[in-house]
């Protein structure tokens, strides 16, 4: 880390290009953890990077040692940006066959029609047999709203904005929370946003979803539960370890 901090101390002092080339060389790890956040089908981890690279680059370039927040973190979340900027226009260009449109259509109103019928939320399978859905045809489902499901960019404050430690951290919360909320149910993300993005009282949504609290308690567990199990490793162990969300773990170096 001395090495690294020195660099960006030079950078910082005399602007020159081989100085920056060494910052982007040495903080390039960030590019790396960046980028396996997003890989799937139809992007590539190598070229993720480079998408990345571009939000480290623009770090060094904006960065005003002067600010409180650290350069790691600053450097993750304009690299962020950039990836959630180029999943978001290319996957504008993928458009589900109109026949799992419809099927999500039907979806939705089958979700919305037997929630009260059942008192609870009804699960996927019934979801599917009130629908006729096969196997195939929820496998298709999950992975159509997963597409859709991308961090908004409005969560990223404008890259030349200054802001605090406190505020990053809040950004970078929401952004992971964001990024797994396609493996829950309808009602999970809710209770998830409600309570973790809006900062609801678990007393004012369980009256506002009809459940009693303890019942509500249960369902945020689980929810809880499930996006531990599909967020990245890279997190997990963040949060095992209590590693500060504004300071990036080096250990891919």
């Amino acid at each position: 880390m001395i090495d690294a901090c020195s660099s960006l101390d030079l950078w910082l002092r005399y602007r020159l290009p081989e100085h920056r080339e060494r910052v982007v060389e040495e903080y390039w790890y960030v590019c790396r953890r960046a980028a396996r956040r997003f890989v799937r089908p139809g992007l590539e981890r190598a070229d993720l990077e480079q998408i990345a690279g571009i939000g480290l680059v623009k770090a060094a370039d904006r960065y005003d040692a002067g600010q409180t927040t650290p350069f790691e973190a600053y450097a993750w979340l304009l690299a962020m940006g950039e990836l959630m900027h180029y999943v978001r226009d290319n996957e504008r260009l993928m458009r589900a066959p109109r026949r799992v449109q419809d099927l999500d259509r039907r979806w939705s109103v089958a979700e919305r029609e037997l929630a009260p019928l059942l008192g609870r939320e009804p699960l996927e399978t019934e979801i599917a047999a009130r629908v006729n859905a096969t196997p195939a045809d929820r496998n298709e489902i999950r992975a159509y709203r997963a597409s859709r499901t991308i961090a908004s960019l409005e969560l990223v404050p404008a890259a030349r904005t200054r802001f605090s430690c406190e505020a990053l951290d809040g950004v970078l919360d929401r952004i992971c929370v964001e990024g797994v909320l396609a493996s829950l149910t309808p009602l999970e993300r809710k209770i998830v946003r409600s309570i973790h993005l809006e900062e609801t009282p678990m007393s004012v949504l369980a009256k506002r979803l009809g459940y009693s609290r303890r019942h509500l308690t249960r369902l945020h567990r689980r929810a809880l539960d499930r996006l531990r199990n599909a967020a990245p490793r890279a997190v997990a162990a963040d949060e095992v370890a209590g590693t500060p969300r504004n300071v990036i773990p080096t250990e891919d170096r």
